[in-house]
């Protein structure tokens, strides 16, 4: 004893110190993610996992009390009883006894008190925070999600990591040979921070509205994937985006990991006529064209300085066309000619000037550039191709921000998705403001735009009295580095009120298929989700 306690008291007392102390990390709890009107998105709840350590319990006292934990879990006495039989393992050839039977999770913490109160000796909880995510499939793709170990993957959840992850705390003291916490001596605590809790600038209802008329578009055209995204053309505000396929935030490893990718800033395609607005736009502010002005479309060939240039096809037969009636009647001949006029250099600077190129700068990872070639990399029919939408890519949230110039008043916004960050006193600590990257257009310009994207003359640009201002688009998709004439990309961009615009929509479908038959132009496949969005907007926010 006098060997142990004097000649090797440092060793030993080191031992005996380092058996009795115990360090218990004190988890912070995760922010919430919340839309613009304090709906929440993402919460973090403590659940506890009730389980058993089959020998430890007592077998006279522990066992009597069965009935009673059955009565507070909501069970029957068999059902409980089967966790306390003992039973062993055989691992790598040796025998292991099962010493953790889980029974239950719970998240109510009063019942796991009146639990501890039964004093089952082999009765314990384990306590977890878990990230719950209460509408599931609900603008998941915005939301993003967290693992079970923990770790932000995608999304709000992992860009805004920093703030919603708080700082974990701890307590450090000694434990007795039951391995018990003795509070007395306790000799550092130290309160965990709680994350922030972040205000999207989402709203659910759009969300929702959003989201059911492009699954029911989905299912009933049979498009492969598709895009819907909604803003505030003021101030870049997103209100809803959702893409199909998507997936449950919940439910995240049943998924499909192609279902997991945000195709509204991932994938890229050829905008088609949507695209026109573009050239058009930039021509009828230098003054190089007048909306009165007549082109002729019915010619292959247009002459030009001392060029000639081959046009593209038309859907339709055109004769003479006004420039107005070239951007409504979607014109390729036409729009071709008015971008020969601008010339390869203000044409290319046009679709620079309109985002095109270029990331949209939301803020998340993965975002695509899209493609758009400079002059000295065209081909001699580029000229021609570029002004309908061919010859360039970009992501569908790049040609939403390319029409929120029309629906601005000429102004080209960074896309917004964050509204603000409070910290755990509910103090706001960030608050974003609108951006104005650049000045497009000039605001009566804009306005002109605006009107010529309404067409009076159709039934298809007033919805209960509103009028809606559009630019539909169809492009064919490249298979095997031919463009295909069986498999199209159908678009819809647009705002709403025409004379103070409240809402922009795009819907882009890859791949659809008309039941009745025929191309599914943009007219055809991607309006009616656009008018039907719009339809119950109006009614939501009760606009005349």
């Amino acid at each position: 004893m006098l060997h142990l306690s004097y000649f090797n008291q440092n060793y030993y007392g080191n031992f005996i110190n380092n058996a009795r102390a115990t360090k218990t990390v004190k988890k912070a709890i995760r922010g919430k993610i919340l839309d613009c009107n304090g709906s929440i998105l993402a919460i973090t709840t403590v659940k506890i996992d009730i389980g058993v350590d089959p020998y430890v319990i007592d077998e006279q006292k522990d066992r009597e009390k069965i009935a009673q934990l059955a009565i507070l879990l909501e069970k029957k006495s068999e059902d409980i009883a089967i966790f306390f039989k003992r039973e062993s393992l055989i691992r790598d050839g040796k025998e292991q006894r099962v010493r953790w039977k889980k029974i239950v999770t719970i998240d109510d913490e009063n019942l796991y008190r009146e639990i501890k109160d039964l004093q089952i000796k082999g009765i314990y909880g384990n306590m977890r925070n878990e990230r719950v995510y209460p509408n599931n499939e609900l603008a998941s793709h915005i939301i993003g999600f967290v693992n079970r170990e923990g770790v932000a993957i995608s999304g709000v959840e992992r860009f805004l990591n920093n703030f919603l992850c708080g700082k974990d705390g701890w307590i450090v003291s000694e434990k007795n040979g039951k391995r018990e916490e003795i509070a007395l001596f306790r000799t550092s605590v130290v309160e965990p921070r709680n994350g922030f809790d972040v205000t999207l600038t989402i709203e659910l209802p759009v969300q929702t509205i959003a989201e059911q008329a492009l699954q029911r578009a989905m299912e009933g055209l049979g498009a492969k994937n598709g895009t819907v995204i909604v803003s505030d053309p003021h101030t870049g505000a997103i209100l809803a985006l959702c893409n199909v396929p998507t997936f449950n935030c919940n439910g995240y490893a049943q998924s499909e990991v192609d279902s997991l990718r945000n195709r509204a800033v991932t994938d890229t395609y050829e905008p088609g006529s949507i695209f026109k607005i573009v050239p058009f736009s930039i021509a009828l502010q230098r003054k190089l064209i007048s909306l009165d002005q007549c082109f002729d479309c019915s010619f292959e060939t247009f002459s030009y300085g001392d060029r000639h240039y081959s046009l593209p096809h038309d859907h339709t037969f055109f004769g003479k066309l006004s420039a107005m009636d070239v951007l409504r009647k979607s014109s390729n001949r036409g729009l071709a000619q008015i971008g020969i006029i601008l010339g390869a250099e203000q044409l290319y600077q046009a679709a620079r000037a309109f985002g095109f190129g270029e990331k949209t700068g939301y803020g998340f990872d993965g975002e695509a550039a899209g493609f758009l070639p400079r002059p000295k990399l065209w081909d001699s029919l580029t000229i021609t191709r570029l002004p309908i939408g061919h010859a360039i890519s970009a992501t569908p949230l790049q040609v939403h921000q390319a029409m929120g110039v029309i629906a601005s008043g000429g102004y080209l916004l960074r896309p917004k998705i964050i509204s603000r960050i409070l910290d755990d006193q509910e103090e706001v600590t960030v608050e974003t403001e609108p951006r104005i990257i650049r000045q497009v257009l000039a605001p009566d310009i804009a306005k002109k735009l605006g009107e010529v994207l309404h067409n009076p003359k159709s039934s298809s640009s007033i919805i209960v009295g509103i009028k809606l201002a559009y630019k539909t688009g169809t492009s064919q998709k490249l298979i095997n580095g031919t463009y295909s004439r069986e498999h199209h990309v159908a678009s819809c961009s647009g705002f709403f009120p025409l004379e103070s615009p409240q809402f922009l929509i795009t819907v882009v479908l890859d791949d659809p298929t008309m039941p009745s038959g025929g191309t599914a132009y943009g007219i055809r496949a991607a309006y009616p989700v656009f008018a039907e969005i719009a339809q119950q907007l109006i009614a939501f926010k009760g606009l005349r």
